[in-house]
């Protein structure tokens, strides 16, 4: 499985930390924490930072 960037999935989508933070309803730092990896993120949490960066999945089936 692939490593996910948050940062970069953040960055791309064009917001600061605060400024996704307050769109996802979290702390700051708590978004800091999913980043760095300090604290691990929920799918839940997860697919709402892909709706709100308008961004999808795409799961391919392995051969």
């Amino acid at each position: 499985m692939n490593k996910i960037d948050l940062k970069t999935i953040r960055k791309k989508s064009g917001y600061n930390q605060k400024e996704l933070s307050k769109k996802l309803g979290i702390a700051d730092c708590t978004l800091a924490h999913y980043e760095s990896g300090i604290r691990k993120i929920t799918l839940e949490m997860f697919l709402k930072i892909l709706e709100v960066c308008h961004l999808e999945i795409k799961l391919e089936e392995k051969k």
